[in-house]
């Protein structure tokens, strides 16, 4: 490792307070969490470029879709099978 590629000591002083400040935030997260449970847990939205919700705030997801992650997963699954497939032939 050259010279170059080293932190300065101020570097690895705010790296470690980044880290610091990274894990305290992951805690409270956690502990929240655990106190308040999503109910949507396990679930994600993917929302993309075309989406009402980036235009309008207020809108509730439910109102657009709401899909559970299982189904997300299989269709993104079935989606990269037939781009793998389409790549050999």
């Amino acid at each position: 490792m050259s010279k170059e590629d080293k932190l300065t000591p101020e570097q690895e002083k705010e790296l470690i307070k980044l880290a610091a400040e990274i894990e305290a935030e992951a805690i409270k997260m956690k502990m929240d969490y655990e106190e308040n449970p999503s109910k949507e847990s396990g679930s994600f939205v993917f929302v993309n470029e075309q989406s009402t919700l980036l235009e309008n705030e207020d809108e509730k997801l439910d109102n657009i879709a709401l899909v559970s992650s299982s189904q997300i997963l299989a269709k993104e699954i079935k989606k990269q099978k037939k781009k793998k497939n389409g790549d050999k032939k």
